[in-house]
């Protein structure tokens, strides 16, 4: 991938760090499959074209994530593949 390449890839999928910050905090208030799906897209496609990301902002998710599995949350639910009735999306 070009430099030019990247620059327009990291252009397309930027979030700003309030937004980061803001999606991460409505995650860790209440289940939220929209800002869980969120997070997930974002640091999935900046991982898959080696682009930087907050791993501060990273390990957040994962701690909040991994810790509502292990509290007995679906995994399916807290990661946003499932909605609160229990529908996959």
């Amino acid at each position: 991938m070009s430099d030019a390449d990247r620059t327009v890839k990291l252009t397309q999928q930027e979030m700003a760090y309030e937004d980061l910050r803001s999606t991460l905090s409505d995650l860790k208030i209440a289940s939220n499959p929209r800002a869980a799906r969120k997070l997930m897209a974002y640091f999935h496609g900046r991982i898959r074209d080696n682009l930087p990301y907050d791993q501060t902002i990273l390990f957040e998710y994962l701690e909040c994530v991994f810790g509502r599995i292990l509290r007995g949350e679906s995994p399916d639910h807290v990661l946003g593949s499932e909605t609160d009735s229990g529908k996959r999306r």
